[in-house]
């Protein structure tokens, strides 16, 4: 019997090819872009994974990534947050993370994991700009608004990092996601207030995007005046009511748990009151200006941007989120006492998003070029500009994060679980600090208002802390107690102890000064150390109470020091490190 050809199996490669063609269309047809675009986004995309996968690993750390995991360390070691160590951030981010460290344990590489842990939030944030692009605008939008934020240098750069702004602005960005999805409802407006009370419960920042969220509100029912609003008053009074209450459930939940462990009170101090502080900024006051400036301009581009959408739910939500980003923007540079370039986090995919929009409208007027310039998307271009300046300012293979690394082994070799440290902010994790405020510019402010009391020095003494860590450029007073009494064995690390230098005229005998008491031994660059000390034989380590002492060596002094017996134990010396 003939065979037909309709039955005859398909071969494999071709259905490979088919099935691969397939899926490239599938992709046009969703993203409404052509071939070559699929090809250059699959090209950038590839080029993303690489550069991120680096520099998870070569990205300088931030002061506030070890911050907070050393407050997550207290957290899986059964210290509370606030009671038993300073922090000014709200909890969440730190007890979400809790069990997370917990199992990978105290290890100098904890950083790392710790990034890799947080990284699937940039996923998240990478969907919800694509999902209000593809709402407000089209998929096509959508896409080059994702791709434009995720290669822009700062935003890139900071989504590599353990920060809990990394989960806050993807939380935020779920809010505008939820909220502008289908028709306002109750229940919608529920679900909202409920990811925006979470995202209270990371960052007490989340007050200014609030504050814009309610303002573009009230200011787009006045745009509208009841025009193509399916909503009424009474809708409108439902909607935020629930909005209200689901917003205030987490961060209520969390002041009346800490209420409830008699923690309220430094609760209160670390979140609010140590944040807030009366006449001070890091910016010029003519800074005031921009938000009365930006509000009539934002008003006039919004109505604009409104009487040209195409359909009416269409010009609200449009005009909504432009009104919800440019508030915030304004808002921000105008009145936020201190400005960090993390707190731009919420306002980049947004922005992104409208100058994805702009990209594609002028694309469409581009002259005629031939060739790759004419397949080639003007996004693309800008893109890529976006990698370059990113690649000139951070080399991406370039490891940065030995420093950080080599600190924490450092600090886990040299000390022991109950020891106290000495840092600025936690860069030690592992061990708990002598001073509790972490030393930032609020700290100093404080100190240099005399509303907080500079005793570290008093604290060092009193907890015997014989391990510190200073920064490159010292700004405390009691810095000066640091340097007189502790002696760099790293790059970084500092050990109690002092360099024996006998006075002129005697190269035998060396008074010196013990400010931690502390178990000290003497010990030599190159040879013995054999003597007296304090009038009795020195036969090894010895413990020094405060004050002044005597060491008598049986040889002349050469490149002798007084160091931290554990310390001396554990092959750590001072004599690289310091200028005899």
């Amino acid at each position: 019997m003939p065979t037909t050809t309709a039955s005859l199996p398909t071969p494999a490669p071709f259905a490979l090819r088919s099935s691969r063609r397939s899926l490239i269309r599938v992709v046009e047809d969703y993203f409404e872009i052509s071939r070559s675009e699929v090809v250059a986004v699959a090209l950038l995309l590839a080029i993303l994974a690489a550069t991120d996968a680096v520099g998870l690993l070569h990205h300088r750390f931030d002061s506030d990534e070890p911050q907070h995991l050393h407050v997550i360390w207290g957290w899986t070691h059964g210290l509370v947050q606030y009671r038993d160590l300073f922090d000014n951030h709200m909890p969440l981010f730190h007890l979400l993370f809790a069990p997370v460290f917990a199992a990978i344990g105290d290890r100098a590489t904890v950083l790392y994991w710790m990034r890799l842990a947080l990284f699937p939030a940039c996923f998240v944030a990478a969907w919800c700009t694509f999902r209000i692009g593809a709402l407000l605008f089209s998929r096509r939008v959508g896409l080059a608004a994702a791709m434009l934020v995720a290669f822009y240098p700062t935003y890139h750069r900071m989504s590599l990092e353990f920060r809990a702004d990394n989960l806050w602005a993807p939380l935020w960005l779920l809010c505008l996601v939820v909220l502008i999805n289908g028709r306002l409802t109750p229940r919608r407006a529920a679900f909202t207030g409920l990811l925006l009370g979470c995202a209270f419960g990371i960052s007490m920042k989340t007050s200014l995007l609030f504050l814009s969220l309610i303002g573009a509100a009230v200011v787009l029912l006045l745009l509208v005046r009841g025009k193509n609003f399916s909503l009424s008053r009474s809708d409108c009074f439902r909607c935020a009511v629930a909005l209200a209450i689901g917003t205030a459930l987490v961060p209520a939940v969390i002041m009346l748990g800490f209420a409830i462990g008699g923690i309220w009170h430094d609760f209160r101090y670390c979140v609010f009151d140590h944040n807030i502080l009366s006449h001070f900024r890091s910016r010029p006051d003519w800074r005031f200006m921009i938000f009365p400036i930006a509000f009539p301009l934002l008003l006039y581009a919004g109505r604009v941007l409104m009487q040209n959408s195409p359909r009416p739910e269409l010009a609200i939500r449009r005009g909504f989120i432009f009104l919800v980003c440019g508030f915030y923007l304004s808002a921000l540079i105008s009145f936020w006492s201190q400005i960090t370039r993390q707190d731009f986090l919420p306002s980049h995919p947004l922005v992104g998003i409208f100058c994805a929009a702009g990209l594609g409208y002028v694309d469409r007027f581009r002259p005629a070029f031939t060739g790759f310039f004419r397949r080639v998307p003007l996004p693309a271009f800008v893109i890529a500009a976006e990698l370059l300046v990113g690649v000139a300012i951070e080399p991406f293979w370039i490891d940065e994060t030995k420093s950080e690394t080599a600190l924490l082994r450092d600090v886990l070799t040299v000390s022991d679980p109950g020891d106290y440290v000495f840092d600025n902010k936690g860069e030690t994790v592992f061990r708990r600090r002598c001073f509790r405020p972490v030393l930032e510019t609020l700290t100093l402010e404080r100190i240099r208002r005399g509303l907080l009391l500079d005793d570290a020095a008093r604290t060092c003494v009193e907890k015997r802390v014989c391990v510190a860590v200073l920064p490159r450029h010292a700004w405390l007073p009691s810095y000066a107690f640091i340097e007189q009494n502790y002696l760099p064995v790293t790059d970084r690390l500092r050990i109690a102890g002092t360099i024996l230098k006998p006075p002129t005229g005697n190269s035998k005998r060396c008074d010196f000064d013990v400010a931690i008491p502390a178990s000290y031994e003497i010990v030599a660059a190159d040879n013995v150390v054999s003597g007296e000390l304090d009038g009795t034989p020195y036969t090894g380590a010895r413990f020094l109470l405060t004050g002044r002492h005597w060491f008598e060596s049986a040889s002349p002094v050469t490149r002798v020091a007084l160091l931290w017996a554990q310390a001396a134990d554990r092959n750590f010396t001072p004599f690289a490190h310091h200028a005899m």
